[in-house]
């Protein structure tokens, strides 16, 4: 869950985006400073205590001034010990306290789902869940509805295929030590189906937690607590947990936004989903939680996962399509300079997480900061750490082509396309709200593809994201790969359009994306409420300058040019943490004022009517006067705000903003 408004739809949705490999922003990035002495015959130095301090010292610091994130901890293991374990800067910078990573609690969001994921598979290890039994046999106080001939499963909910809609309004609450319980919360806030289960990955918060609310109710504890008993307990994770205790808060670290050239700290902000990301933990305590991930479900004696079970978490069990990495349970598959990785990453108010695992390599790499400068630090230290220790091996083929996994035989003629200029275009996002008002978000969201005219591709994330432009270069049917990394990007869903075939799906890892309809697009969208405007202020202009012109178009005028600005400043300056705990009452406002400019454009139309046919009457009328300007004016800005208006209406209709669609 990124913090940053762009970011959640993502995120945020989503802003926060993590299975993507990532080129950071600035010409600065994080080297591979470690010395000469501790490097091996074949130049990669080895992993030791030493080297990765030595490597710390070196990148963290300065990624942190130049991301501006105020603190950060890390830990790594390996092969069952702690490697090393360090904290940087500050988490509390008013009091002047230090980021201890024995002791300092960070927010960690979505990694919590790796724990509800392992907390469902304990129950199916025990025989009480059935990861193949549709949920509503096991939740109390609501049902998911058959919008579809199949139902949801426990194996849906947990590699994010269930097919619910994205929700981020009211999904948190501020202010307030009264939260709702999760069972209510669910059977209030659950978004609707918007696709049959098992169709394609869509990352779901509230698909998530859901399976924590199963949890609660084959086991009989409230989630928190079962987790507390069953996981953390075991574990000897002794400063972790899933609510916020007096012992968590008085260790809880402070969150930071870089503003105006200075720290600002951001508010606490309660999730009601917590199953999907209120985990608070440290590095010592997370290192504890990898070691037991690497090595079977076991910890010093204390087992909380059988092996088997542990493995079909790591093991890839859905994939939007054959050519990319797809998902485990809970965990996210990927590579790192060609090694296996599992992962997951969380980003929730400011502050930033990423947990790797890389099993044949028996390592374990988990770092969080408290800004939002901490996800692109995370991106470049994983990067720059596997870079030095696990660089990638020779390739085997010069030509650099990718031999994905999976049967490539259903592809088309049109997968097999040479023309790069077929796949260019805006993308965006699945995991996008589409029923509710926030979908108006994803304008701010969108991933654009070029072709260049050396055949690779060219992919631009959205202006909020502070990331680079990445290169692709081609790697089979329908295939590119990052050339800075080990990311893929496939094309399907080919259509024709226009006499062009197309690809309408874009898949990068477990991202899925969907071309966007050119109406829907920023540039569209923008050219059209600048248009609107125009009219709207030329309707207001020559009312106050005495043309001949309706007051009531002016009015019109009005009402719509404040709707403008009270929509765009929802969107653009109200904080991210508000929109998501509750609809501002200037958002509502907003919503509200095209309504009332509907009924007075259908006044404006029945009053123009009107005045044309008693102008007839006495043939007075005329398209324009030579003797006074104001004719044109008169007779065309009516009719230009009454077409004006219904536009609006219908942009409005197409982002669900007509009305209070919450």
């Amino acid at each position: 869950m990124r913090n940053a408004k762009t970011r959640m739809v993502l995120l945020a949705f989503a802003a926060l985006v993590y299975g993507i490999v990532l080129l950071i922003g600035g010409t600065a990035t994080i080297a591979s400073p470690v010395s000469s002495s501790a490097q091996t015959l074949t130049g990669v130095p080895t992993l030791s205590r030493e080297t990765l301090d030595q490597f710390l010292d070196a990148a963290v610091p300065s990624a942190m001034a130049r991301l501006h994130v105020p603190g950060v901890t890390f830990v790594a293991v390996k092969d069952g010990e702690i490697l090393t374990m360090r904290g940087f800067g500050y988490s509390d910078i008013e009091a002047g306290k230090g980021v201890d990573p024995a002791t300092t609690v960070f927010r960690v969001a979505s990694v919590s789902k790796v724990f509800t994921g392992m907390a469902v598979m304990q129950l199916a290890e025990r025989g009480i869940l059935d990861l193949a039994k549709d949920v509503n046999a096991y939740i109390k106080g609501f049902r998911i509805p058959a919008t579809y001939p199949e139902p949801i499963t426990l194996r849906h909910l947990l590699t994010h295929t269930a097919g619910f809609d994205e929700r981020n309004l009211g999904m948190s609450e501020f202010g307030s030590r009264v939260y709702p319980r999760l069972g209510e919360y669910l059977a209030a806030e659950l978004p609707p189906r918007i696709r049959p289960a098992g169709q394609e990955i869509q990352y779901s918060n509230h698909g998530v937690a859901l399976a924590g609310y199963v949890v609660e109710c084959a086991s009989g504890l409230p989630f928190a607590e079962y987790v507390a008993e069953n996981i953390l307990a075991p574990l000897g994770m002794e400063r972790s947990d899933f609510q916020l205790t007096p012992d968590i808060e008085q260790h809880l670290s402070s969150s930071y936004q870089w503003r105006r050239g200075k720290y600002a700290k951001a508010p606490y902000v309660h999730i009601n989903v917590a199953p999907a990301g209120a985990l608070m933990t440290t590095a010592a305590d997370m290192a504890k939680f990898m070691m037991a991930n690497l090595a079977g479900g076991e910890l010093n004696g204390a087992r909380v996962l059988g092996a088997e079970y542990v493995e079909a978490m790591q093991t890839q069990q859905f994939t939007n399509d054959p050519r990319v990495s797809g998902i485990g349970y809970a965990w996210l598959m990927g590579r790192r300079n060609g090694r296996r990785v599992v992962m997951h990453g969380g980003d929730l108010w400011e502050f930033s997480t990423q947990l790797l695992l890389a099993p044949d390599e028996n390592l374990g790499l988990f770092v969080s900061g408290n800004s939002s400068g901490a996800a692109p630090l995370a991106d470049e230290l994983v990067k720059a750490l596997f870079d030095t220790f696990f660089p990638s091996p020779e390739a085997a083929d010069a030509s650099g082509i990718v031999r994905p996994a999976g049967d490539l035989s259903t592809l088309g003629a049109a997968d097999t396309a040479r023309d790069p200029s077929q796949l260019a275009g805006v993308y965006r996002m699945t995991r996008r709200p589409v029923t509710t008002a926030d979908k108006a978000i994803s304008v701010l969201t969108e991933f654009r593809v070029a072709a260049q005219d050396d055949g690779t591709l060219t992919l631009a994330f959205p202006a909020g994201y502070g990331m680079p432009m990445t290169t692709w270069a081609p790697a089979g049917p329908g295939l590119y790969r990052d050339i800075a990394g080990d990311d893929l990007m496939a094309f399907d869903d080919w259509k024709a359009v226009a006499g062009k075939t197309r690809p309408s799906r874009m898949y990068i890892g477990t991202w899925a994306f969907e071309r966007a309809p050119v109406y829907e697009t920023a540039s569209f969208t923008l050219a059209a409420v600048a248009g609107m405007a125009a009219v709207f202020v030329w309707a207001l202009l020559a009312w106050v300058f005495g043309r001949r012109v309706s007051g009531l178009a002016a009015v019109l005028g009005l009402v719509n040019l404040a709707a403008i600005a009270g929509i765009a400043g929802s969107l653009l300056a109200i904080p991210a943490w508000e929109l998501t705990t509750a609809v501002p009452q200037m958002t509502k406002a907003a919503l509200a004022l095209p309504l009332a400019g509907a009924a007075l454009a259908l006044a404006l139309v029945l009053q123009t009517i009107k005045r044309i046919t008693a102008e007839k009457q006495r043939q007075r009328w005329t398209f324009y006067s030579r003797r006074t300007r104001t004719g044109l004016t008169g007779a065309v800005l009516p009719w230009l705000v009454i077409a004006a208006d219904g536009a609006f209406i219908w942009l409005l209709h197409t982002w669900n903003l007509l009305g209070w669609r919450f």
